[in-house]
This record gives structure tokens, sequence and C-alpha cells, in this order.
């Protein structure tokens, strides 16, 4: 009996800016850690460099450098018939994770993009070119989007073991300083409260300071509901978020998160939640439970190469090149 021939590796080419942090570098770990496919990668490039607060240098254990590194312009841009020349084999889907990528042209074969910041910006090129367009909030999103929102890595977002006495920090935020932040964390420390306000730390640096902290602090900057909503509650930890639009989409607010609407309130939650330890850590457990699973990257990456229909291809059986 002739042997079945070997089904091969679903072949992606994975473009996005190469900024040592970014969400699409979840994205490529979720891919990474998939058996049944072989990813190229290939972007603008900017080494520890990245644009938080007119320029920071992070550090060099945060970089990984891609398959082929692109020169960074203003804005960061790609030439698609350029990397048709490069890449080695023929993929059979190209995906984007775009966060503010120029494109010129566009891939001969399927073509996903996945627009991490609609909140900020404008993807009408993205939208009328890609096959698919996933939008990563709903609330942003367009006729036409599919809502892919964000989620949670499980290693860089694992769950702390560290008992809710011995953390180091009352609350923490690990983001952008913005005024309406600095301003709620002045308020807590001069009510005598341990408080982590930084921008930069990423990967496991961030996991240790949220690891050492009773409550994760999450403040939108244009109501939307960001990344570090389906972080914290991998990490394990009862966030206080101000809340936006999506959340009722997916959780349930007193059960999976303590919401907010002004610097008032969010003063008053934070202070009540952290005199009620037991209730607090029934929150994070209850968001814990929920996001398992069904709200990480990996889930996210299946259902995205689901969609575009390169799971079940039978023309993979087998090299035709």
């Amino acid at each position: 009996m002739e042997a079945k021939m070997e089904r091969r590796k679903i072949r992606i080419a994975f473009i996005y800016i190469i900024y040592p942090f970014a969400l699409a570098r979840y994205m490529l770990e979720a891919l990474y850690r998939r058996p049944d496919v072989e990813v190229w990668v290939a972007g603008p490039f900017s080494g520890r460099q990245i644009p938080w607060l007119g320029g920071m240098f992070l550090p060099k254990s945060y970089v990984r450098k891609p398959d082929l590194a692109l020169p960074m312009s203003q804005p960061p841009q790609v030439i698609y018939p350029h990397l048709h020349s490069e890449i080695p084999w023929r993929p059979d889907i190209w995906i984007e994770a775009n966060a503010g990528l120029a494109t010129i042209g566009r891939p001969i074969e399927k073509y996903v993009v996945i627009g991490t910041d609609p909140h900020v910006l404008n993807y009408s090129k993205a939208r009328e070119e890609a096959d698919i367009f996933f939008c990563m909030q709903k609330a942003y999103g367009h006729p036409g989007d599919l809502w892919l929102p964000y989620a949670y890595d499980p290693i860089w977002h694992s769950k702390t073991n560290i008992p809710w006495d011995a953390r180091e920090y009352d609350i923490s935020l690990v983001g952008l300083p913005y005024p309406n932040r600095r301003q709620l964390i002045e308020r807590l420390r001069m009510k005598g409260l341990s408080v982590y306000l930084k921008n930069g730390p990423c990967y496991t640096d961030a996991r240790d300071i949220y690891h050492s902290s009773r409550l994760g602090l999450n403040w939108s900057s244009r109501f939307d509901m960001n990344a570090r909503v389906f972080e914290l509650m991998g990490f394990g930890i009862c966030q206080v978020m101000n809340r936006v639009p999506d959340l009722a989409e997916l959780f349930i607010e007193d059960e999976h998160y303590i919401g907010f609407d002004t610097m008032e309130e969010a003063e008053a939650k934070i202070l009540e939640i952290l005199g009620k330890p037991h209730e607090a850590q029934q929150i994070a457990q209850n968001a814990n439970e929920l996001v398992q699973d069904i709200h990480t990257w990996d889930s996210r990456m299946e259902a995205v190469l689901s969609i575009a229909g390169v799971l079940d291809d039978e023309e993979k059986e087998g090299d035709t090149d």
C-alpha cells in the first residue's frame, strides 16, 4: 500500500514593526509554539529603541531579530514586491500585525491584516487591500471588520503564586504615565499606599512586578478595552479599571473586575477593595478562570488561521515548490 504523503507545515509570512516590545510579539510567539506552522518574519527593525516618551532604549534581552530586518523609516514601511523577492518559499498566508506600518503593494497570496491600534490609527488602506481585516477593538470597528480582541500570553502573563500579604505593592500599572494615571497614583500615595507606575518593563520584568502586586490599575487612554485587561486577568490579580464599551461584551463588573468612571470613584474603589482581600482574590480568581484557554494569544492565532482557511487547506500535502 502506498504510504500517505506527509502533510507539510503551514507557511506563514509574519510582518510587523519590530520594536523590542510590540503586541505582535505575543502573536508571533503563539505561532512559534505551534508544531504545524513554519514562520518567516520581516519588518522594519529598531533594535533596542522604541518611540515611547520621546524615545527609549529597552534591554537587549527584549530584542528578537527577524529573518529579514528592514531599515527604519518615518513612517515605518514595507514594500511587498521586495518581500516577495526575499522570502525563501511561497507562503500560504501573509499576516500583517499593523501598529502604524505603511505599505506599498500587497502580497500575491492570502493577505490578512490585524489592526492592533484602531483607537488611534486610520486603517482605511489596509481595510481596502486586505483579504481579511481584523480589528482588535470592537468599539472602533467598521462594517466588514472581524473583531479579534486582545489576549494574554500564558507564559509571560502567568498566574502569581505570591501570597497577598507578601506582595510588595498595593497596586501597579506598567505603562505610559498619562496625566490622569499620574494624578490618581499621587492621590493613592498620599493615602499611604505602595504604588508602582513606570513605563518600560516588559515580558518577565513586567510579570515580576505584577506578581508582587495586590491590585492592577488599568485606565485606558481612549475608552478602549486594552490588552492590559486580559493580562491582569492572566496574572490572577484583581484589576480596577475604567468602564469602557467593549467590557460588557466579555466580562461582568464586580465579578471579573472593579469598575470606575471618575478619579474620585477610582480612589474610593481601590481603598475599599484593598480592605477586602478575600473579595479581591475571589474576583481575580473568577477572571483568571474565565480567560483560561479562550482568551490567550494562542487561541487568537488559531482563530486567525481558521477564519483565513489555511488550517484545512489540503493543497499543503507535500512540497510543490
